[in-house]
């Protein structure tokens, strides 16, 4: 606010710098024009006499001519005197200089809105537990700014940005299908954008009961395809595979997550704490105890299990950072993975598959004959093959098969 005032006061010397001076010198010019014309009236004088010396007029004339000369300079004289006493340029000044900023400001008080130039300060009511202040709108409002901007965007159905920010209304909103839909439309309009690609995950997610398998698990894939270090893909690609219980995926996608936090940071406590509950997990899995109620339940009908090793000759060019896929796909079929596990490449790896990590409800291991392991580290951490790669693929085996060895000997070309 201070320095809205030494701006307005700046403006205001400016504006009286330009007035001032010209009414000074206005005055100043009235007087020098009154002294003019007496210094002229005395030389018209001065050539009377020379005129009535040389015998050019006669002294009736000269005193005409002097009389004449009287009534001009007492008009002049009296003119000047009531024209300078009846708006002296000084005391106009004095008050212009006085009233001008008087005038402005209590007009600016009167009319305009002071606060406006002051920061924001939120009440209380509305500041975080940080002290920071939040802005917040009532469900009412959000509503009507997301009809409105609904009904905009039928009159402009390519404006990105504007179906981005109805998204994230219906978000605020809890109608996450209608978030999705709008999401998708972004998408379609920004593709390969990792942001709109793990929103477009989440609230996809949301809307199917708080579930990530399926559709969003595909879009948090491949949102991880453009940007391998998104942050919010990085954090639902461990929530995909914990919700599989693949703790170890689950575990290498949040310790890839750790560096890319600010230290301060909320989500940085919380992935911290998921790590926490990951070990516990992991440090605790005990077999079913035979004839519980849930024992059935605890293992799948259809379960793959495994190790991943890598070959003498290719131990060395694996890196810290890399990601490793163990995956199983149909040996005779789509090629689309029926289960797929993610983590950080540390070998030898003890994999395990099932139908909860289908990608798609109707492709599971157990719709096979035959499947074919396939396990691959990518230096980029994206799921597409790419040049470079280390790979390894199985013998076809039933998808109930246990104890298979898959051995990484190649890269891909």
């Amino acid at each position: 606010m201070t320095v809205f005032w030494i701006v307005t006061a700046l403006f205001l010397a400016g504006a009286l710098l330009m007035l001032l001076p010209a009414l000074l010198q206005a005055r100043a010019h009235a007087v020098a024009a009154a002294n003019l014309n007496v210094a002229v009236h005395r030389d018209q004088w001065r050539e009377a006499e020379a005129d009535l010396a040389t015998g050019l007029i006669s002294p009736d004339r000269l005193e005409q001519v002097r009389a004449e000369l009287r009534h001009r300079v007492l008009e002049d004289t009296q003119s000047e005197s009531m024209r300078i006493e009846a708006g002296p340029a000084r005391r106009t000044a004095i008050v212009l200089a006085l009233a001008l900023p008087l005038a402005s400001v209590l007009t600016y008080l009167a009319l305009g809105d002071p606060g406006a130039a002051a920061p924001a300060v939120a009440p209380a009511a509305t500041r975080g537990a940080d002290g920071s202040a939040r802005h917040r709108l009532d469900p009412d409002q959000i509503q009507k700014m997301a009809a409105a901007l609904a009904e905009r965007l039928k009159a402009e159905p390519q404006h990105a940005e504007g179906w981005l920010m109805l998204a994230r209304s219906y978000t605020a909103l809890g109608r996450y299908r209608d978030a999705a839909t709008a999401f998708r439309r972004a998408s379609d309009l920004l593709p390969g954008d990792a942001n709109v690609l793990a929103d477009l995950a989440d609230v996809t997610g949301m809307a199917q009961g708080k579930r990530l398998a399926g559709e969003p698990a595909r879009l948090i894939q491949r949102a991880l395809d453009v940007d391998p270090r998104h942050v919010k893909a990085l954090a639902l690609a461990g929530s995909v595979a914990f919700e599989t219980r693949d703790y170890g995926a689950a575990r290498g996608y949040w310790e890839r997550l750790v560096p890319l936090l600010p230290a301060d940071s909320p989500m940085l406590k919380s992935i911290r704490g998921s790590l926490a509950q990951v070990a516990a997990l992991e440090g605790s899995v005990e077999p079913a105890t035979p004839g519980a109620p849930d024992a059935a339940a605890a293992v799948p009908a259809t379960r793959l299990t495994g190790r991943v090793q890598v070959s003498p000759e290719l131990a060395a060019r694996i890196q810290p950072g890399d990601t490793l896929f163990v995956f199983a796909r149909a040996a005779q079929g789509p090629r689309m993975p029926l289960a797929i596990v993610r983590r950080a490449a540390t070998l030898p790896f003890d994999f395990a598959l099932d139908d909860t990590m289908a990608m798609t409800p109707n492709l599971k291991l157990s719709g096979f004959a035959q499947v074919v392991v396939g396990a691959r580290i990518s230096r980029s951490g994206s799921a597409t093959p790419q040049s470079g790669d280390l790979v390894g693929l199985s013998v076809p085996v039933a998808p109930s098969a246990t104890g298979l060895n898959v051995t990484i000997d190649r890269i891909e070309p």
